[in-house]
């Protein structure tokens, strides 16, 4: 692919990933992106096939994205607190962002129900793959002794990324932006329980 083309290749996305996250993925019509993104509709359908291509790539680049601003964080923390602190702080300054919308891979998932298998599947491997960054993150906390030796990582893991969900969810239906200072006191509770039996 030449740059030029990658350059437009790099355009649409760019505008989706724009639109997708303010005005949701059900809301945004083939045409504004093409309108938007100033690409001729032609040069659009050679790079995206359909509108559930252009979402697949939207989520792949999301979970690109997501996964190295959690690799940032858990090279500067110490522990899982300062971890998840460090988390609640960049959702904290997102949220202020009046684009921002909570977590893509979850609205996403929301608005297309069942009507995309390629978004679907794509959404589930990127969860997968969350759950699984943070089990590797935690498995490497539980050999310095800051998680309970007896603890489930792969379970505690999950119940952390579903804290992570749930606090976006609140934050979206009660506009409460304090919802969010929720995820550290949750995790803590998560981790004190993970090694009972």
């Amino acid at each position: 692919m030449s740059t030029k083309e990658k350059g437009v290749k790099d355009r649409i996305l760019e505008t989706a990933v724009k639109l997708f996250q303010t005005q949701g993925y059900g809301n945004t019509g083939i045409n504004q992106i093409i309108q938007e993104s100033q690409t001729a509709k032609a040069s659009f359908y050679d790079y995206y096939p359909s509108k559930d291509s252009l979402g697949k790539a939207y989520i792949e680049f999301y979970g690109k994205e997501q996964l190295v601003l959690l690799e940032k964080l858990q090279s500067r923390s110490e522990n899982a607190r300062d971890f998840i602190q460090a988390w609640t702080h960049i959702l904290r300054r997102q949220t202020r962002n009046s684009e921002f919308a909570g977590c893509p891979m979850a609205n996403t998932a929301a608005q297309i129900a069942s009507t995309s298998p390629s978004i679907s599947e794509e959404v589930k491997k990127l969860a997968l793959r969350t759950v699984d960054f943070l089990a590797i993150y935690l498995k490497e906390r539980q050999k310095k002794g800051q998680i309970p030796k007896n603890a489930d990582i792969q379970s505690l893991a999950r119940k952390i990324f579903a804290s992570y969900e749930g606090v976006l969810q609140i934050w979206k239906l009660t506009g409460k932006i304090s919802a969010l200072d929720d995820l550290p006191e949750m995790v803590d509770a998560i981790i004190k329980n993970s090694g009972k039996r």
